[in-house]
């Protein structure tokens, strides 16, 4: 995909040519969050061509937490759903590359 050329391939962790799993460039690799992110068709609302369903971040504790979209759920007023909190940005990272079908794509 053209697009392809925007992103800064060494940032990019786990790519299976639809979903990729991409590093914040703001951080080194241990400390960093990072995007999992799904290829679509380029639109107003997805201009680089892919769309943001999940993450995983570093939590105030020290765990790390792993999240993907889900539809929104008015009782719990919330539109992600977490996947768990580990001890290491690799645990996090994986748990969201196993889930990253069961996100929820708005694209």
């Amino acid at each position: 995909m053209a697009n392809d050329a925007a992103m800064d391939k060494h940032l990019i962790l786990l790519d299976d040519a639809e979903f990729f799993i991409e590093r914040n460039s703001n951080g080194d690799a241990a400390t960093a969050n990072g995007f999992l992110l799904r290829r679509c068709p380029t639109s107003p609302s997805t201009p680089g061509g892919y769309e943001c369903v999940g993450g995983y971040e570093r939590c105030a504790s020290g765990e790390w937490r792993a999240s993907i979209n889900a539809p929104y759920d008015s009782t719990s007023d919330r539109d992600c759903r977490e996947l768990g909190r580990f001890a290491t940005n690799l645990d996090a990272i994986a748990v969201l590359w196993k889930a990253r079908r069961d996100a929820y794509c708005q694209h």
